[in-house]
C-alpha cells in the first residue's frame, strides 16, 4: 500500500504552508481528498449524523475516484497556492477574485485557470458552493491571462514530415526499441492523437484502465483499394472511460519509409516476446527483458536526433498539431481531421488558435507561410458552418467559459 503521509521530508520554500491539522502533511494526489476546512468537517458531521457513516463513505469514495491521480496531484497545486494565500475555506467570489489578483502578472492566465481547476474540484469533493460562474472571476481570469500573456510558455513549432523523416534516417530497426519509437511517432502524427494516450508515465505507473495493453486487438480492412487499421484505447483526456479507436491509414503507395501500418507491424514483429500484460507499444531491452514505452524516453530520443540536424524546437504535443495540420494540407476535411484526433467543434478550433499565435510570432520554420494562410482559411469556413463565432473560440481558448483539451 502506497504511504499517504511525507512526513519527514521538507518541502520546497515556495511549497511551505503553516502547519495545522486540517491539512495532514499528504502526497499531492490526496491532497484534494485529506485536505479540510472548518466548514467542510462541520458538513461531514451533519452527513454522518443523517446517515450511516458507511453510506458517506461509499460516496466519499465514489466521488474522489471520478478524477485519475494525474488531474489530481496537478490540480493540488490550486489548493496549496490559495491556501498560502488565504486559509478559508469555502472560498467565495471576493476571496476567489483576490486570489486571482494577488498572482496577476506573476503567473500566466493558464496556470490560473488550472489552479481554479483545483479549488473548483475540492468545493465539489466537500459539497461546498462554488462562484466560478460569478462575473467578477470571469473578469479577474480575463485580467489575469492579459496581465500574464509575458509567461506564457515559449510557442513551439510543430513536428512536421520533415521530422519524420529524419527520425527515421537515424533509428536502427535492428533495436527493437527504436521500433517502438518508430510506431509511436508515426501513429501519434498521422492518427493526431496525444502522446501520452500511447506511452505510460513511468516504469511503474502503467494501468489496464488507462493504457492499451499488447494484447490488444487490431482491426484491418480495405476502403477504396488502400489498407485501414484500427485498436482501442481505454482512456482518452476528453472520453475518460469511455476510450477510443485510433485509427490510420496505410501510405505504402505514397511513401512506403513512413507508414504508420507498416510501423506497426514491425514493431509487433520485432517485439513479439512481450508478455500480453505489458502495455501495447512495450518493447525487449538490450537483457532481453520487457519495459514499457516510457513518454520520457521516447522523448528524449527524439530529441537527441532532432537535435543533431538543429530541429529540436518542438515538444510531445507538437506531433498532434503537426498531424493535423499535415492532413488539413493534404486536404482531409477540418470535420475529418477533428474526428481522428478526438475533437469537438469548438475543441479544435481553440486548439487551432495557436496557429495565428505561431505566425504571429514568426516561428514558421516548419511551414511556409502560405501553407499557414491556407490552413487558417480552412479552419474560419470550418467555424462559420458550425455557426461558432470568434468570441466564443477566443473565450473558450482563454478558459474563461469552458474547459476544452
Amino acid at each position: 500500500m502506497e504511504i499517504r503521509s511525507i512526513i519527514g521530508t521538507s518541502p520546497r520554500e515556495e511549497n511551505s504552508i503553516a502547519t495545522s491539522s486540517l491539512r495532514p502533511p499528504v502526497r499531492a494526489k490526496y491532497r484534494l481528498q485529506d485536505w479540510e476546512s472548518v466548514w467542510s468537517i462541520r458538513n461531514r458531521n451533519a452527513r454522518n449524523s443523517a446517515l450511516p457513516v458507511e453510506v458517506v463513505a461509499l460516496a466519499e469514495s465514489a466521488i474522489i475516484n471520478s478524477t485519475v491521480d494525474d488531474t489530481k496531484e496537478t490540480y493540488a497545486a490550486g489548493l496549496l497556492r490559495f491556501h498560502q494565500y488565504y486559509l478559508r475555506m469555502p472560498a467565495d467570489k471576493t476571496l476567489v477574485a483576490g486570489f486571482i489578483g494577488f498572482y496577476m502578472g506573476k503567473v500566466s492566465g493558464s496556470t490560473v485557470n488550472n489552479w481554479l481547476s483545483g479549488l473548483k474540484l475540492w468545493h465539489d469533493l466537500k459539497g461546498a458552493p462554488w462562484c466560478s460562474d460569478e462575473h467578477w472571476i470571469q473578469m479577474a481570469r480575463r485580467s489575469a491571462h492579459k496581465e500574464g500573456a509575458h509567461l506564457k510558455r515559449p510557442l513551439r513549432s510543430p513536428v512536421t514530415y520533415r521530422h519524420l523523416l529524419i527520425l527515421r534516417r537515424y533509428l536502427d530497426f535492428s533495436i527493437p526499441f527504436h521500433c517502438a519509437v518508430w510506431a509511436v511517432a508515426v501513429i501519434t502524427f498521422f492518427a493526431c492523437r496525444r502522446l501520452g494516450e500511447l506511452t505510460i508515465p513511468s516504469h511503474s505507473k502503467f494501468d489496464i484502465k488507462f493504457h492499451a495493453s499488447r494484447a490488444t486487438k487490431f482491426k484491418i480492412w480495405t476502403e477504396d483499394g488502400v489498407t485501414c487499421m484500427s485498436f482501442w484505447i481505454p482512456w482518452t483526456k476528453s472520453t475518460r472511460e469511455l476510450g477510443t479507436v485510433v485509427t490510420f491509414v496505410a501510405r505504402y503507395h505514397l511513401d512506403p519509409e513512413i507508414c504508420p501500418v507498416q510501423a506497426v507491424k514491425t514493431h509487433l514483429e520485432v517485439n513479439d516476446k512481450v508478455p500480453d500484460h505489458f502495455s501495447l507499444f512495450a518493447y525487449i531491452d538490450k537483457d532481453g527483458k520487457p519495459k514499457h514505452m516510457v513518454k520520457n524516453n521516447f522523448l528524449q530520443l527524439c530529441f537527441d536526433i532532432w537535435e543533431k540536424e538543429q530541429m529540436r524546437d518542438v515538444l510531445g504535443h507538437s506531433f498532434r498539431i503537426g498531424g493535423a495540420v499535415f492532413l488539413l494540407l493534404a486536404g482531409v476535411p477540418p470535420e475529418m481531421v477533428a474526428k481522428i484526433g478526438g475533437w469537438t467543434s469548438l475543441a479544435f478550433l481553440v486548439y487551432w488558435r495557436r496557429i495565428d499565435e505561431i505566425a504571429a510570432k514568426g516561428i514558421i520554420n516548419a511551414f511556409q507561410k502560405a501553407e499557414l494562410e491556407k490552413v487558417r482559411t480552412i479552419l474560419d469556413n470550418f467555424r462559420k458552418q458550425n455557426g461558432l463565432s470568434l468570441s466564443l473560440v477566443n473565450n473558450a481558448a482563454a478558459g474563461l467559459s469552458f474547459s476544452l483539451e
